[in-house]
């Protein structure tokens, strides 16, 4: 349409038909018209349909990827730092996003620009399009040579982004500990340096880009400038005309920003690429899976000294449990014990026998080898992982709440709470009556991890939750160890009454709560090397009476300063 255009007026200038040459210029400019409208309208439908698109990709993948993390065993997230994470979850699903949308929208449209223009190219001057398309090799080994700079810096920059996520997740959540030492300054500076470092690299891919756009344009001017050389010298022999050279021009100058925009393009492949490969890493972890092979027989080994008669029908069984974590040594050494329907049992050991481990592992958050702990005599690797961690609630000594309501944290994974249990369930954690002078009550918001609520009330909200589960075990890990010995004893009775016919096992180091439960498992280096009654374990004279003296002992000094 240029061409007829410009050759119209040239002609018309040249003493040609003006009535002919205003048709020819009338009719090219309608038919430039009509073309930019059809080129707006498919421009729409390309955006929206590929944006979209890639849209719906980011849901979904984001969708499987947080699916598949909050799949994943434990010491996964005891390993892989929080901001790694949320860096995955985040930043590199934008990425891929910014790949399949605009990315794959502008590679599209600059394939087809190039192929309809080179067709109108030869057609009107196949010399000058060759001559064109001699810089065409040199953009390819640009292009190659920068796509792998690219790549690696892009790996690099969303590592030290993560790692920035990172140290400020930490310092929000440990806002507490930040300010209880002053550390303020220190922590600015470790924040500091992250982002110096992220910066660092984000100017090196940029130094890289505009290299590569700099290359490209220089190589894309170069193409021009032969052009505008040789072209111009046809004209001059009337080997082609004005309308024709002016139209050559025209196509080259609609290929210079697809051109150009293939190094922005690469940058948002490789950077794609990158992010994809950080989230195939999470995806190719495995995930946390019910164990189909049945377990060996075990046998049960003889009980330890003291030891009661277990229950005639447990509801839970150890046999022989060995346990390690991963490269470290033994936690657990053949531990064996039966908990029996509604029984109260206390779990006490000097600190790092293997308490939290123990109870981890009845609760499901850590894979038991097979043949050694049983559900009413079925093997836990044969029980669904699910309907596993569904018949115990566990109340552990770091308590978590959400940034939600009282009510809400209380009745976490119920669809519909019950204000009026979750007030009886708060009762027997002996909260209740704190709640009601909180402004809002039971409605009232308790902050990020809890922090408008002190250790004592988080401790007692966990233990409130995990009674309003009705759930057959109730695992208590040392979970009264900030309050005092009288609200513990309070807390204690106010569980047995709550529980019901639940099976209790509660770790403790507090002889006063020990004193109340029908056994008592003494755990020592991995071991169960007592068990029996609070009476029966004192006249043995062994470990537990050693716990038992030393902590009168320190009591009596408590009393006497």
């Amino acid at each position: 349409m240029i061409r007829d255009a410009v050759d119209a007026v040239s002609a018309a200038g040249a003493g040609g038909g003006a009535g002919r040459a205003a048709e020819r210029l009338r009719r090219a400019v309608a038919l430039m018209a009509l073309l930019a409208v059809l080129h707006a309208f498919f421009r729409y439908l390309s955006r929206r349909s590929l944006f979209v698109a890639a849209r719906e990709v980011e849901k979904e993948l984001r969708r499987r990827l947080f699916s598949h993390v909050i799949r994943l065993p434990l010491p996964f997230f005891q390993g892989t730092p929080t901001g790694d994470v949320m860096s995955r979850l985040a930043n590199d699903l934008s990425a891929v996003w910014l790949l399949l949308g605009p990315g794959v929208l502008m590679l599209t449209g600059t394939c087809i620009t190039w192929l309809i223009a080179i067709v109108f190219m030869l057609e009107i001057s196949p010399a000058l399009t060759g001559l064109s398309l001699l810089v065409a090799p040199l953009v390819v080994v640009v292009s190659r040579e920068y796509g792998r700079a690219f790549h690696r810096q892009h790996r690099g920059i969303q590592e030290s982004l993560a790692a920035m996520n990172g140290t400020l997740q930490e310092n929000v959540t440990g806002i507490r500990l930040v300010k209880a030492f002053t550390l303020e300054e220190r922590e600015e500076g470790r924040f500091g340096a992250d982002c110096r470092e992220y910066y660092r690299r984000s100017v090196a891919v940029a130094r890289t880009s505009a290299k590569f756009h700099g290359a490209i344009g220089f190589l894309a001017g170069a193409g021009i400038a032969l052009v505008l050389y040789f072209g111009g010298r046809s004209v001059i022999r009337g080997e082609l005309t004005l309308g024709g050279f002016v139209a050559f021009n025209a196509y080259l100058a609609m290929l210079a920003f697809p051109t150009m925009a293939m190094g922005w393009v690469i940058n948002l492949f490789q950077r794609g690429n990158a992010a994809m490969g950080r989230i195939n890493e999470y995806l190719r972890l495995p995930a946390e899976l019910p164990e189909d092979a049945p377990g060996p027989p075990g046998g049960t080994p003889s009980p330890p000294p003291g030891a009661v008669s277990p229950p005639t029908c447990p509801i839970l069984e150890v046999k022989g449990l060995v346990f390690s974590h991963e490269g470290g040594e033994k936690v657990l050494r053949g531990v064996s014990f039966a908990l029996g329907k509604g029984e109260v049992t206390g779990l006490v050991g000097p600190t790092g026998c293997g308490k939290s481990t123990l109870l981890s592992l009845l609760a499901g958050l850590y894979a038991a080898p097979p043949g050694t702990i049983f559900w009413e005599g079925r093997d836990a690797v044969e029980i669904p992982l699910t309907e596993r961690r569904g018949r115990v609630a566990l109340v552990s000594q770091d308590p978590f709440l959400f940034s939600d309501t009282l009510l809400e944290n209380i009745c976490f994974g119920k669809e519909s709470p019950n204000p009026a249990a979750a007030s009886e369930a708060a009762r027997a954690a002996r909260l209740l009556d704190e709640i009601e002078e909180m402004p809002r009550g039971i409605e009232t918001v308790v902050g990020e991890r809890g922090i408008s609520l002190s250790g004592g009330q988080k401790q007692r909200a966990t233990i409130a939750r995990a009674l309003y589960g009705e759930r057959p075990v109730l695992l208590l890990d040392d979970a009264l160890s900030a309050v005092d010995s009288e609200t513990e004893r309070e807390i204690f009775e106010g569980i047995l009454k709550a529980s019901g016919e639940a099976t209790v096992l509660f770790s403790t180091h507090r002889m006063a709560s020990l004193s109340r439960c029908d056994r008592i498992l003494v755990l020592d280096e991995g071991r169960i090397v007592e068990e029996g009654t609070h009476d029966g374990l004192l006249s043995l004279r062994g470990r537990y009476f050693d716990l038992y003296s030393r902590q009168m002992l320190a009591r009596e000094l408590e009393e006497a300063t």
